[in-house]
C-alpha cells in the first residue's frame, strides 16, 4: 500500500510540476493582461508539487520507523536493530533516499522562493520559476524512473542494517546541511539567468543573490567542517582531511562561492565585475550538480562517501552540461548588458584585491578539479589509473596557495576604492609588514633551536609571519574604531564592539569570518607534525610504556553486549578471525568471565573494550577504546579514545586483543592543534551570522560610506 501511495505521490508531483511550469511558459508568451492570471496558476500548480514531495519524504520516514521492509530501500539501509535515532539517518544512508532528502529541500526552497519573492521579483519571476522548476522537475524525474525509493519488495522480515561508520550523530546533521548548502545556490543562480534573460538589472537582485549565496556559503561551510569531525571520530585514520574526490568535490562549489562573496562587494560598491561574477554564480550551481555526478556515478570507487554505480549518473552528467551550456550561450548573449560601469583604476584598489583574490580560490578549484578526473581519463585513454596527484601533492599545492591566500587576506580589504596611494600604502603596511616579520624570524630561531631548519619548519615560518600579518591588520581596525567610538560616546569597550558590528556587519563581520580561518590555518599547520606508532600493551609488562607525555599506567579489558547469547558472541569473534579456531575451547572460556551485560546501547552489536589508564603530567586518565561487532550489517569498527587540549590530541584505536598473552595492540596518533579546526569553525559561524542579518541595512551603510 505505501508502495502505490509514495509512487503516486511522486508522479503527481511530477506532473504537477510540468503542468505548472508549461503554464507559466504560456503566459510569457501571451498578452499582458492575462499573464498575471497564468503565473498564479501555474505557481499554484508548482507549490502543490513541492508538498506533495514533502509528503513523500515524510511517509518515507515513517516507514524506516515503523521498520516497514515491504519497501526495498528501507530492507537494504536499516534494519530492527538499528538504534531508532540511526533508522532516522538511514533515509539517506542510500542513494535514493538521499536523492529524495535532496528533492524535498528544494521544494523547501521553492515554496520559500515562490512565498517570499512572488510579488517583489514580477519583472524576471517567470523566468526564475522556469528555470528552478526545470531543475527541480529533473531531480523529481530521475526519483521516480531511476531510483524509487518505494520500490516493493516481498517476504523480507528484517533488513540488511545502516552501516556501522553511518551510525553516529553527525551523520543525522551532516547530509542534511552540506545539502541544503548546495541546493542554497538555486535562488542567485536561477535569478541570475532571469534577469540577464528578461534584460532587468537591478542592485537589488544583486543584493538578494548575495544574501542567498552569502546564506548557501555559510550552511556549506558548517557542513563540511561537520564532515571532517565526523571523519576524525569515526573512520579511525586519524585525520579529518584525506583529499577524497567526493570531499573535494564540496570543496569546489565552496572555494568558487568564496571568491564570488568578496568580488559580489566590488559590484555593489562599484559596479565592476558583473560578467565575472554572473560567470562565477553559473560555475558554483553547475559544480553542485558535477558533485551529484560523482557521487552517483560510480566513476568515483574509493571513497567512503559514494553510492554504488547505477544509470543515474549518465542522467546527472547530462543535466550538468545542459546547464552548462545553458548558462554559457546566455551569458553570450546577453554579454554587451554586463559591461561594467567603471574599469579598475589601479592594481592598489581594493577592486582589484578582491579580483586577485578571486582568480586564486577559481585557481584552486581548477587544479583540484584536474586531479579528480585525471585519473579517471586516464583510466579511459590508457586503459589503466595514472594518479598524477596524490595526498602529498595537494598538500604541497594547498600550501602554496595558502601564502598567496593569507598576503591577500591581509592586504585587500584596507586598500581603498579606485586607488591608494603610495603614502597610503606605507602608513597602513608598514608596521605590520614589520612585526609580522619579527614573527616568522622569531619562529625560525625555535625551530632552529629546539630541533632543526628543515622544509617543513621553514614553510611554517612563513605562515607564522603570514597569520601575524593578517591577525595583526584585524585586531588593529577593531582596537582603533572601539577606541575612537569610546572616546566619542564615552562606551566601554564592549558596548562600543556591539555597536561598531551593528554599524557594518559586512565588514566586520568578514573580520571575524578571516579570524576563523586563521585559527583553522593554525590547525592546519598541526597536522604536519603529527607522529603515528604501533603499540602492544602487556598486562604481564613490568615497565610502564610511555607514550609521548602519557604513561601507561594499567589497562582493563571486557566485552559489552545486550540482547545475544553468550555462545553467538562467542562463535562470531571465532568466526570473524579473532582467534584461530583450533584455540576456540580456551578461548571460550576466557571470553566468558569478562563479559558485562547491558541493557541499551548494543542492540545491533557487540563491543571488545580495553580501558587504558594513563597518567599525564601527574592526572589520572581513563580512555576506553573500542572495537565493534556489528551484525546487522556484518562488519566490525575500531571506536577511537581520544583526549584532547589546546595543543594536542592523544588519538588511539585498538586493533586486537590477546586473550592467550593478556596483551591489547593499539595504534597511536598524537595529533598537534586540532582543536583550533573546530574553534576556528565556530569563530566563522559567528562571524558569517554577523555579516548575514541584517543584510540589507549593512548594504545600505556600504553605499554611504564606501566600506
Amino acid at each position: 500500500m505505501i508502495s502505490v501511495f509514495g509512487t503516486s505521490l511522486n508522479f503527481l508531483s511530477i506532473i504537477f510540476c510540468l503542468i505548472g511550469l508549461s503554464i507559466i511558459a504560456f503566459g510569457k508568451i501571451s498578452n499582458k493582461k492575462n499573464r498575471l492570471v497564468y503565473t498564479d496558476a501555474g505557481t499554484n500548480a508548482i507549490l502543490s508539487s513541492c508538498v506533495l514531495i514533502i509528503i513523500c519524504f515524510v511517509s518515507l520516514l515513517i516507514e524506516f520507523l515503523n521498520d516497514s521492509f515491504s519497501l526495498k530501500f528501507v530492507a537494504n539501509t536499516s534494519s530492527i536493530s538499528t538504534p531508532l535515532i540511526y533508522k532516522i539517518g538511514a533515509l539517506w544512508a542510500g542513494s535514493a533516499g538521499s536523492l529524495l532528502l535532496w528533492s524535498s529541500i528544494v521544494s523547501v526552497y521553492f515554496i520559500y522562493f515562490i512565498l517570499k519573492f512572488k510579488n517583489k521579483l514580477k519583472e524576471i519571476y517567470p523566468s526564475t520559476v522556469l528555470i528552478m522548476g526545470f531543475i527541480y522537475v529533473c531531480f523529481i524525474g530521475f526519483l521516480y524512473f531511476l531510483q524509487n525509493p518505494f520500490e516493493p519488495v516481498f517476504g523480507v522480515s528484517d533488513g540488511r542494517g545502516t552501516g556501522p561508520n553511518l551510525q553516529h550523530i553527525l551523520m543525522l546533521i551532516h547530509p542534511p546541511l552540506l545539502y541544503t548548502g548546495y541546493i542554497g545556490f538555486l535562488i542567485p543562480f536561477a535569478m541570475t539567468l532571469a534577469s540577464l534573460i528578461e534584460r532587468k538589472e537591478k542592485k537589488h537582485y544583486v543584493n538578494i543573490n548575495r544574501t542567498h549565496v552569502l546564506f548557501a556559503w555559510l550552511v556549506l561551510t558548517i557542513a563540511i567542517i561537520l564532515g571532517g569531525r565526523w571523519a576524525y571520530l569515526e573512520l579511525g585514520w586519524g585525520g579529518y582531511w584525506a583529499w577524497d574526490p567526493v570531499e573535494n568535490a564540496s570543496l569546489m562549489p565552496w572555494l568558487v562561492s568564496t571568491a564570488y562573496l568578496h568580488s559580489i562587494l566590488v559590484e555593489q560598491r562599484r559596479g565592476m565585475l558583473k560578467l565575472w561574477n554572473v560567470i562565477l554564480i553559473s560555475i558554483i550551481y553547475c559544480l553542485t550538480i558535477l558533485g551529484v555526478y560523482l557521487v552517483r556515478g560510480g566513476l568515483i570507487k574509493e571513497s567512503v562517501h559514494s553510492f554504488a554505480e547505477s544509470e543515474i549518473g549518465a542522467w546527472f552528467l547530462a543535466l550538468f552540461f545542459i546547464l552548462f551550456t545553458f548558462s554559457f550561450l546566455t551569458i553570450l548573449i546577453r554579454y554587451k548588458s554586463l559591461k561594467p560601469r567603471q574599469k579598475i583604476q589601479s592594481f592598489s584598489s581594493r577592486e582589484s584585491g578582491f579580483l586577485y583574490n578571486n582568480v586564486l580560490f577559481v585557481g584552486i578549484m581548477v587544479f583540484v578539479l584536474f586531479a579528480i578526473f585525471q585519473p579517471i581519463f586516464s583510466s579511459i585513454i590508457f586503459n589503466k589509473t595514472i594518479k598524477l596527484v596524490n595526498q602529498s601533492g595537494y598538500n604541497q599545492i594547498a600550501a602554496l596557495f595558502g601564502y598567496f591566500l593569507l598576503a591577500l587576506m591581509g592586504v585587500a580589504p584596507f586598500l581603498g576604492w579606485k586607488k591608494t596611494k603610495r603614502s597610503e600604502l606605507k602608513r597602513i603596511f608598514k608596521v605590520p609588514i614589520v612585526i609580522s616579520l619579527f614573527a616568522g624570524f622569531i619562529s625560525i630561531s625555535i625551530f632552529y633551536i629546539l630541533s632543526e631548519i628543515t622544509f617543513m619548519n621553514f614553510s611554517v615560518s612563513i605562515y607564522v609571519s603570514l597569520i601575524t600579518f593578517v591577525a595583526y591588520g584585524i585586531f588593529d581596525e577593531f582596537i582603533r574604531v572601539i577606541y575612537d567610538r569610546m572616546m566619542k560616546r564615552n562606551e566601554n569597550p564592549l558596548i562600543s564592539f556591539w555597536n561598531i558590528l551593528k554599524t557594518n556587519q559586512s565588514r566586520y563581520g568578514g573580520y571575524i569570518v578571516h579570524l576563523g580561518f586563521l585559527m583553522m590555518i593554525a590547525g592546519f599547520i598541526g597536522r604536519g607534525y603529527e607522529k603515528k606508532a604501533d603499540y602492544v600493551i602487556s598486562a604481564n609488562s613490568k615497565e610502564n610504556l610511555i607514550i609521548d607525555d602519557y604513561k601507561v599506567l594499567s589497562y582493563n579489558n571486557y566485552i559489552e553486549k545486550s540482547n545475544v547469547s553468550d555462545e553467538f558472541l562467542v562463535e562470531e569473534l571465532i568466526k570473524r578471525n579473532e582467534v584461530p579456531s583450533s584455540l576456540s575451547q580456551e578461548y571460550k572460556q576466557d571470553v566468558l568471565e569478562i563479559i558485562n551485560q547491558v541493557q541499551v546501547g548494543r542492540t545491533n552489536h557487540f563491543a571488545e573494550i580495553a580501558e587504558i589508564r594513563f597518567d599525564y603530567k601527574g592526572k589520572i586518565i581513563n580512555l576506553p577504546v573500542e572495537k565493534r561487532f556489528y551484525f546487522s550489517p556484518n562488519e566490525i569498527t575500531k571506536e577511537i579514545a581520544l583526549n584532547s587540549n589546546i595543543i594536542k590530541d592523544l588519538y588511539i584505536i585498538l586493533n586486537r586483543v590477546d586473550y592467550f598473552s593478556d596483551s591489547i595492540q593499539i595504534t597511536v596518533w598524537i595529533n598537534y592543534l586540532v582543536n583550533w579546526v573546530w574553534i576556528g569553525a565556530t569563530i566563522i559561524l559567528i562571524g558569517g551570522l554577523i555579516t548575514l542579518y541584517p543584510v540589507s541595512s549593512s548594504l545600505n551603510r556600504i553605499d554611504k560610506n564606501g566600506d
